[in-house]
């Protein structure tokens, strides 16, 4: 895997103490945002309910945690733990507020958690440069804008501000990791 290291190096491994406080802040993180997505549900806010029903806002949140992780498996780590903490977090809360909810929907959630450590570990290249980045940066926003179609047959607004939120954070990252790598160089 360092052939992928010209594309975005890692940072050092931090403390033992620190990669374990990392992954409990990702459960804890998961958790809270699984009650409050359920919560969302029923309250006045439909549109937050929404959101947090549709696969885009939970590409969004990997994406930022891939995005803040330093290193790729530190990212894989990061996103499982977060994701396996989310989704029973929502379904537990979804059986204390009396919600309706269907095993088909909780397996493909499941699903979701399972696959998020691949998809970190290879999103987190995204934010490097070059052409794999580049294209890994188009695949995820080509991802977020058409997830829904996939999954649920159906594109609203949301999906494309969403995707746009994506892109900007790829491609606007990027941008500024390079101006400031070009500063440094200058100076």
């Amino acid at each position: 895997m360092n052939r992928l290291n010209r594309f975005r190096a890692p940072l050092p491994a931090p403390s033992l103490g620190r990669r374990f406080g990392g992954l409990l802040g990702m459960l804890l993180a998961g958790a809270a945002v699984g009650v409050l997505a359920k919560w969302a549900d029923f309250s006045h806010l439909q549109l937050l309910g929404d959101m947090f029903s549709e696969l885009p806002i939970w590409m969004l949140l990997g994406l930022l945690i891939a995005r803040f992780s330093g290193s790729p498996g530190r990212a894989a780590a990061h996103a499982f733990a977060f994701f396996v903490a989310m989704i029973p977090a929502y379904y537990l809360a979804a059986e204390w507020m009396g919600g309706v909810w269907g095993m088909a929907f909780a397996c493909g959630w499941a699903v979701v958690a399972c696959l998020s450590p691949l998809a970190a570990y290879t999103v987190w290249y995204a934010f490097g440069r070059g052409w794999l980045p580049n294209l890994l940066s188009a695949a995820v926003v080509a991802a977020a804008a058409l997830a829904d179609v996939a999954v649920f047959r159906r594109l609203n607004g949301r999906d494309f501000v969403l995707a746009g939120l994506c892109a900007l954070l790829v491609f606007g990252c990027k941008a500024r990791q390079r101006g400031g790598t070009e500063r440094q160089e200058r100076e």
